[in-house]
């Protein structure tokens, strides 16, 4: 006859403690993974949009007309127009601006670098920074009734999501080349 072992009941509870800790353990470095795997695709995904701008620029500015912000009557310069697919979780895109100097969630807009560089910060991430060329100027746009004039001292923030499509002008100011962007965010200094 078979002996009866009266311990090995007292382990069902402690195994069952143990079986519980381990798929806790799994799924917690499951959930961390899929969060931090989030913040790298849409960080990704902001760098290949900037990128994508970048080279729509460049061309813009290697090849474009500008046209005087100053005269009044003259067609239009040079356009490009940009889609953007931003990411559901983007906290701010700063085209010529570090909307977050501070990075302390207070917005302010004005310019960086005299308009030079875009910022982008993703939720969950650091913020980032795509330097461009001195040739890149942006300028947030004013439509002053009939054309589109420079905001001088701004550049362009974007604090939401989504599907967003913005036009990007070339054109000059006391002899001086911008990228005029034709939208206004609304933020004022």
């Amino acid at each position: 006859m078979r002996k009866i072992d009266k311990y090995a009941t007292e382990m069902i509870p402690i195994r069952l403690i143990i079986s519980i800790t381990v798929i806790a353990a799994i799924s917690l470095m499951i959930c961390f993974g899929y969060m931090h795997l989030k913040v790298v695709l849409a960080e990704n995904q902001m760098e290949n949009e900037c990128e994508a701008l970048e080279s729509e620029l460049l061309s813009l500015l290697a090849s474009g007309v500008s046209r005087d912000v100053n005269e009044n009557d003259v067609g239009s310069g040079t356009m490009r127009i940009h889609s953007f697919n931003l990411p559901d979780n983007l906290v701010f895109l700063g085209i010529g601006v570090d909307p977050d100097i501070n990075n302390d969630g207070n917005y302010e807009t004005g310019l960086t670098e005299d308009g030079t560089v875009i910022f982008y910060k993703i939720d969950g991430g650091s913020k980032k920074v795509l330097w461009l060329d001195e040739s890149f100027r942006f300028r947030e746009g004013i439509y002053d009734g009939d054309k589109w004039i420079t905001n001088d001292n701004q550049g362009y923030i974007l604090i939401d999501s989504g599907k967003y499509v913005l036009t990007f002008e070339l054109v000059e100011k006391f002899h001086e080349k911008y990228i005029l962007i034709q939208a206004n965010d609304g933020i004022e200094l």
